[in-house]
């Protein structure tokens, strides 16, 4: 099964059996193999996949056979008596069951391919008659190109050059009508070159499905097939060409000169009978929806919770910034729901239960909310500034500076303390577990003999309405990452349908944002632009497939 893996795809050797930071160095070895023939076999295939560039290996079953006669003549000359034998039998290379006839049953796609052959490599290893055992289990494959997802989504853009008439199963009515009538999209794919290769096909300006060739009723068969493949592979140059001028990773991924000779083998792959058998063109759009859609969801709305994390913990004032950010995700989250309500039913939720770790920042700061209630109590005026005015009583952190604010936001003018505390204890939440001698403490300060100093009104750090203002950006900041919490680990939840999950990040930012409309900044300083894009599609890297 190894072998047949290589010998349908010699990449296999950098993806599946190779660790990562470990390149050119494969953990299964020549010597792993009981059986010496295919010892040998590996051995001369996982050389060749190592020398050619990227590991692509055009022809393998010409390259093993060659391999081994210069293998098997370079023991000979070393006085190897059955090498020797070996060479001299022509029978045993091109005769009926000899090596040639062998090879060619080998790279037989009915007997497996390349997704599933990680695992027999990993058989191999745990068997291997070697006297010292490796220190640790090989890892599995780096390259998302080993995982059954993507070669699912690999056999549907195999099923569409087969028959462009399967696109149907994605088509639906937008209720924007500048929107793709297609609720699939190039982004959905987590791996790049079947992100362009979706786009070249069936979403983009020139797609291949609407082109003479896809709808000639008399262009059937391996001719369709091959022609809209040719199609396919001549809007992705021009795609490629475009933005080969901005972006150095496809700018170095065109220099290779067996780029786009790869790319054409991966979509012929695409069409192969043996794919087409394992994925039936007839569960398309639920392969679609369970294989590529619903991924992309949980990784886009991850994605969102990560970057409105980052926005919120960016130094310097939140509020419009973080409105906006949270609006284009809302907004986002409502066209993918969209998408999602229109697709193909999925059989079951497809995710994998995942550990999260998230620590929860520490927001507490009740001396700046005790000079905030300190500063109103001697100067009651503070209460009609703007920065005041937009606090709430949910923005302290400790419970008897909340209720105290808000009696004093209810109560007129002079404020005497036992009156404050009498009314935070009638209209305030749970009374009976605040303390009140504590507020008592508090609200009596402005009126104890002490002497106390106005508070400093310069627009410093100090200054009682840009603590009452850095308070609104705490509590911004402290619901948006609960917010963010919720939804990330409903994204990872396996229990938590795509549907589901899409609504909890909308309803869960639509607060934030409800709650981000309280914000004022202060006098002469304009709303704060977000400085990070919308988050895009996760990729495992840039043309990994390829």
């Amino acid at each position: 099964m190894v072998i047949n893996a290589i010998l349908q795809d010699s990449t296999f050797v950098y993806w599946g059996l190779t660790s990562r930071g470990m390149e050119g160095q494969p953990w299964l070895q020549p010597n792993d193999f009981r059986t010496p023939l295919l010892a040998d076999m590996y051995e001369v295939l996982a050389n060749a996949a190592l020398s050619a560039p990227s590991g692509y290996v055009a022809n393998c079953p010409a390259t093993l056979y060659e391999g081994l006669w210069s293998l098997y003549c370079s023991r000979a000359e070393q006085g190897d008596a059955a090498a020797r034998k070996l060479i001299s039998d022509q029978n045993a290379w091109t005769g009926t069951g000899g090596l040639w006839e062998f090879i060619s049953h080998l790279k037989s796609p009915d007997i497996g391919n390349p997704s599933s052959a990680h695992e027999h490599a990993v058989e191999i290893w745990n068997e291997s008659p070697r006297r010292e055992p490796l220190a640790q289990a090989p890892p599995p494959p780096g390259n998302v190109q080993a995982d059954i997802q993507t070669w699912g989504a690999l056999s549907i853009v195999g099923a569409v050059l087969n028959d462009p008439r399967n696109v149907e199963a994605f088509r639906y009515q937008p209720q924007d009508p500048t929107a793709s009538p297609y609720w699939l999209q190039g982004e959905d794919f987590e791996d790049e070159f079947l992100n362009l290769t979706w786009q070249v096909l069936v979403t983009g300006p020139n797609a291949v499905i609407n082109s003479e060739a896809a709808n000639d009723p008399y262009l059937v068969g391996d001719e369709r097939a091959f022609t809209l493949t040719r199609l396919a592979v001549g809007n992705m140059q021009d795609l490629l060409a475009q933005r080969s001028s901005t972006d150095p990773t496809v700018a170095q991924a065109l220099s290779d000169p067996t780029f786009w000779e790869r790319i054409e083998h991966l979509l012929v792959q695409a069409q192969s009978p043996s794919l087409a058998q394992q994925f039936p063109p007839t569960n398309i759009a639920r392969r679609a929806r369970e294989l590529v859609l619903d991924p992309h969801v949980r990784n886009y709305v991850a994605q969102i919770g990560e970057h409105i994390d980052a926005e919120t913990r960016t130094a310097g004032p939140v509020g419009h910034g973080l409105l906006a950010t949270l609006a284009r995700s809302v907004a986002a989250l409502h066209r993918l729901r969209e998408r999602v309500a229109n697709a193909a039913a999925p059989a079951s939720p497809q995710n994998r239960s995942v550990l999260l770790t998230k620590t929860e920042t520490s927001y507490a700061a009740p001396g700046r909310e005790r000079a905030i209630i300190d500063a109103a109590l001697h100067t009651p005026d503070l209460m009609q500034s703007p920065q005041y005015q937009a606090l709430q009583g949910e923005d302290f952190t400790v419970r008897e500076h909340g209720a105290l604010f808000e009696a004093m936001q209810r109560h007129p003018t002079p404020w005497h303390p036992l009156l404050l505390v009498q009314e935070a204890h009638l209209t305030g939440a749970n009374p009976g577990d605040l303390d009140g001698e504590l507020m008592v403490t508090i609200a009596s300060a402005a009126y104890s003999g002490a002497p106390r100093t106005a508070p400093v009104m310069d627009g410093g750090p100090y200054d009682p309405r840009v603590m009452a203002q850095q308070l609104v950006t705490v509590t911004l900041r402290r619901s948006t990452e609960q917010a963010s919490t919720v939804v990330t680990k409903a994204a990872y939840a396996p229990q938590v349908s795509a549907d589901a999950l899409l609504n909890i990040a909308a309803q869960q930012y639509t607060q934030a944002a409800q709650s981000a409309l309280r914000y004022n900044p202060t006098p002469g300083q304009g709303p704060r632009q977000s400085q990070q894009s919308q988050p895009q599609s996760a990729t495992h890297g840039q043309f990994v497939g390829v």
